[in-house]
C-alpha cells in the first residue's frame, strides 16, 4: 500500500497552468509548491513536506491538491512509522472524509471544462488514490468505482493529447498490476475492469520515465521496484535504484534496494561502498535510521558475501541478524534463515539447510523468503544462477 501511495502522489508533477474562469489552473508558483512537497514526502521529510502543501491551499488548484497531497503525507507517515493497524485505519478514515467535497469539485469543474486534460489528470488521480484507500477498507463499489473512473480518466488524457507521456504512468502501473491477477481470477476482473497487459504495463512505464515531464521520479520507482522483484530484470533496475538512492539520500529503503540490485549485478564494491553509508547513518543515528534497522544492515551484508562467494562471511552476517531480530523486521529474519539454508545446500548439509527453511517458516506471514523455504524444502539449492537482465 505504502509504495502505491507513495508512488501516485508523485505523477501530480505532470500539471500545468490552464486558463479559463472557473476551470482548474495551477500557476507556476503552484507547481514548485507541489514539487517541493513531493521532493519533501520521498526523502521523509514529513514536517516540510505537510507545510508545502498546506501553503499550496491559498495558490491556484489548491483547493483540491492541498487536502489530497496532506492526506497522502499522513497516510505515508503512518505506514513508515509503523503506528499500528488501528491507527493506520484511522488515518485512512481521515483521508476518505476529507476527499468526498474534492471529488464533488473536481467532479463539478471537470463537467464544465469537459478537455481540460490537467483537470482530468489531477481527478484521475484523487479518484485512483481515493480507489485505493476504499478496497482497503472494504469498501468495495466506491473501490471500483473510483478505479474504474480513474482508468477513464487517464484514457481520456491521451486521446485528448496523445504525447502526454505523463499519463502513461498510472495506466502502465495499472495494466502490470492487473495483469498480475492469478490466472483463475482474471475472468471475474475483466466483468469489471478493463483487462490489464504485462508487456504494455512495462512499455507505458518506460515510456514515462524516458518521456515524462515530471513522471521520471514515479516511474523510477515503479520501475525499480517491479524489475528487481517479479521480473528480476536486476540490470535494467539498476540505474533507476542510482537515480532514486542519490536523489532521496534520506530514504534508507532506496539504499538497501541499491545495495541489493548491485550486488545481483555483481559489483561488489559498489554494494559494499553503499553497505558502508548505511552503517554510518546508523551509527550516526540519522533520521530514519534507527536501530531496528540493524538486522537489516546484517543480513544485507550477509546477501553481498553470499553472492560474492564469500560464504562463512555471511553465515556470520545471517547469524547476527537473526540475533538481533525485532518485531518490525520479522521478513528480515526469514531471509536470513533462508539464506543460511541456501549455503548449507551449497556446502553439501543438508540437514542443516532443512532446519534453516523450517525456521524461515515458523515466521509469521507469506513472503518470498518463506516461498523460497518452502521450494528448496523439496528440492536443494544447487546454487546461484546467473543474474538476469
Amino acid at each position: 500500500m505504502r509504495q502505491v501511495i507513495t508512488g501516485l502522489v508523485l505523477v501530480l508533477f505532470l500539471l500545468h497552468p490552464a486558463e479559463g474562469g472557473e476551470s482548474f489552473h495551477l500557476t507556476a508558483d503552484s507547481t514548485r509548491q507541489i514539487l517541493r512537497g513531493t521532493d519533501h514526502m520521498a526523502n521523509l521529510n514529513y514536517v516540510e513536506a505537510r507545510e508545502a502543501f498546506r501553503q499550496l491551499k491559498d495558490l491556484p488548484g489548491g483547493d483540491l491538491l492541498s487536502p489530497f497531497l496532506e492526506g497522502i503525507v499522513d497516510m505515508d507517515q503512518a505506514v513508515q512509522e509503523d503506528r499500528g493497524e488501528e491507527e493506520f485505519k484511522r488515518v485512512l478514515d481521515r483521508f476518505l472524509a476529507r476527499m468526498g467535497p474534492v471529488v464533488v469539485r473536481g467532479e463539478a469543474l471537470l463537467q464544465a471544462t469537459p478537455d481540460n486534460v490537467d483537470l482530468m489528470l489531477a481527478l484521475g488521480m484523487i479518484r485512483g488514490v481515493k480507489g485505493a484507500v476504499d478496497r482497503t477498507r472494504n469498501n468495495y463499489l466506491e473501490a471500483y468505482q473510483g478505479i474504474r473512473t480513474s482508468h477513464q480518466l487517464f484514457t481520456r488524457v491521451l486521446e485528448v493529447d496523445p504525447h502526454r507521456a505523463d499519463a502513461l504512468w498510472p495506466l502502465g502501473l495499472y495494466d502490470y498490476s492487473v495483469s498480475r491477477v492469478p490466472a483463475l481470477l482474471k475472468p471475474f476482473v475483466s466483468l469489471v475492469l478493463p483487462t490489464g497487459d504485462r508487456e504494455r504495463g512495462l512499455d507505458r512505464l518506460r515510456r514515462a520515465a524516458r518521456e515524462g515531464t515530471f513522471t521520471a521520479v514515479p516511474a523510477a520507482v515503479t520501475l525499480t521496484r517491479v524489475l528487481s522483484g517479479w521480473e528480476e530484470q536486476y540490470a535494467e533496475a539498476l540505474p533507476y535504484a542510482e537515480l532514486l538512492a542519490s536523489r532521496y539520500p534520506g530514504n534508507p529503503e532506496f539504499l538497501f534496494l541499491l545495495a541489493f540490485l548491485y550486488s545481483e549485478t555483481q559489483q561488489t564494491r559498489q554494494a559494499l561502498s553503499v553497505a558502508e553509508a548505511i552503517r554510518i547513518a546508523l551509527e550516526q543515528k540519522r533520521p530514519h535510521f534507527p536501530p531496528e534497522l540493524t538486522p537489516r544492515y546484517l543480513q544485507l551484508r550477509g546477501k553481498i558475501a553470499m553472492d560474492a562467494g564469500a560464504h562463512e562471511e555471511a553465515l556470520t552476517f545471517f547469524r547476527q541478524a537473526i540475533e538481533q531480530q525485532n518485531v518490525k523486521f520479522a521478513w528480515i529474519t526469514a531471509w536470513a534463515h533462508t539464506r543460511t539454508g541456501m549455503i548449507h545446500d551449497v556446502q553439501g548439509e543438508r540437514n542443516k539447510a532443512v532446519q534453516s527453511y523450517r525456521r524461515a517458516l515458523e515466521i509469521d506471514g507469506p513472503g518470498l523468503a518463506q516461498e523460497m523455504a518452502e521450494r528448496y524444502l523439496s528440492e536443494p539449492y544447487r546454487g546461484r544462477a546467473r543474474p538476469r537482465g
